[in-house]
């Protein structure tokens, strides 16, 4: 007698995504977080916006001092300057 049986076989491969590719997973990973309609659910609760911020900090980590030296002046220029404004929007919130 033959059976047919699936087996799975798991095998570590290296493959080469591109920056939109990388653009549309956060999009995806964050917008059920960020997204105003949660088709009538409340909004982010706290734990859900720390595990958003904890993933884009995860990310911004994942750069490298040498990938960054690679930027051009002006990109740094633009990149630190926006990062230290979205920083001030957090740190002047008063409770």
């Amino acid at each position: 007698m033959k059976v047919s049986k699936w087996v799975d076989m798991a095998q570590e491969v290296q493959i080469e995504i591109g920056m939109e590719d990388v653009r549309a997973a956060l999009n995806e990973a964050f917008y059920e977080v960020t997204r105003e309609d949660r088709l009538g659910e409340p909004g982010p609760n706290n734990s859900e916006i720390m595990l958003a911020f904890n993933n884009i900090g995860g990310f911004l980590r994942a750069f490298t001092d040498e990938q960054i030296a690679q930027l051009k002046p002006a990109a740094r220029k633009v990149i630190g300057e926006f990062l230290a404004e979205q920083s001030k929007r957090f740190a002047a919130q008063e409770r």
